[in-house]
């Protein structure tokens, strides 16, 4: 949205210490935090956008029960380092707050060498330009 920041850039860049950040998993799985802005809208007056954002940490390639526990651990490490946040600067913009909305939960898919956990996050902004 024209104005704010791009969450999904800032978040990456928040949790590229975590691992190799996109928003779009390779077909070598060497990506590991999977960061899509999946809805939200700017307020009524258009000064605060307030994204929501599922983040997937998958891990691959472990025995089943050790690439859930890998992943679930990776997931308690995105929280703890997005838990609550406020006022973070970003080289793409100033994020206002980071709030979790969904606990992590897996996601099935269809090769069991691969397990991903998902959690939701409402991602506020404040208007950071005027649009032209």
């Amino acid at each position: 949205m024209e104005g704010f920041p791009d969450v999904e850039l800032a978040l990456m860049e928040i949790l590229t210490p975590l691992g190799k950040t996109g928003v779009v998993f390779d077909e070598e799985l060497t990506i590991r935090i999977r960061v899509n802005r999946t809805g939200g809208s700017a307020d009524r007056l258009g000064l605060q956008d307030n994204a929501v954002v599922t983040i997937t940490s998958l891990v691959p390639k472990q025995t089943n029960a050790a690439s859930r526990e890998a992943a679930m651990e990776l997931n308690r490490q995105i929280r703890a380092k997005l838990g609550q946040a406020r006022a973070i600067a970003t080289a793409v913009g100033f994020i206002d707050k980071i709030a979790e909305t969904n606990s992590p939960m897996p996601i099935p898919d269809p090769n069991l060498d691969v397990r991903c956990i998902e959690s939701t996050w409402m991602v506020t902004s404040r208007l950071q330009e005027l649009p032209a």
